[in-house]
């Protein structure tokens, strides 16, 4: 900043030392020493409140980036809420059914005609009686037998 040699600093300190005497000297010293501690509060004083000042506007933008997101955050909550109201809703009427205007469409023949389930007859003790109970049973696979 100051670019001050020694050579210069010599010559400042014995006009000094002519103009003010030796008498004087440590009363000039006090002096300035307690010039520049008051200007040294000062300029600390300065960048503390500038600092300050700084951190304020930091969480200002802080605070306005927290309140955009939360605002979006409640955004699409209520557009989830609103979602999840309309599922519901659908699922309801799902359920329900649509409104039965004709009669009740008859069973298919498979199930119309089937007469109560009975209990399996038990199987027969040898492969060979069991062999003619195939062939005796009727062929009820679908789109194979005669």
């Amino acid at each position: 900043m100051f670019e001050i040699s020694w050579s210069e600093l010599l010559i400042l300190a014995v006009v000094t030392l002519v103009f003010v005497g030796p008498k004087d000297m440590p009363v000039l010293f006090r002096t300035i020493g307690k010039y520049a501690g008051i200007v040294r509060r000062h300029a600390n004083e300065f960048r503390y409140h500038f600092e300050e000042a700084m951190r304020e506007a930091e969480m200002d933008d802080l605070r306005k980036e927290l309140d955009g997101v939360r605002d979006e955050f409640r955004k699409s909550a209520s557009d989830m809420g609103e979602a999840a109201n309309l599922s519901r809703k659908a699922a309801r009427e799902a359920a329900s059914g649509p409104p039965d205007t004709t009669e009740a469409a008859p069973a298919p023949p498979s199930i119309a005609h089937d007469p109560e389930p009975t209990a399996p007859a038990p199987l027969p003790a040898t492969p060979s009686a069991l062999a003619a109970a195939i062939e005796a049973a009727p062929d009820t696979r679908p789109g194979e037998g005669a």
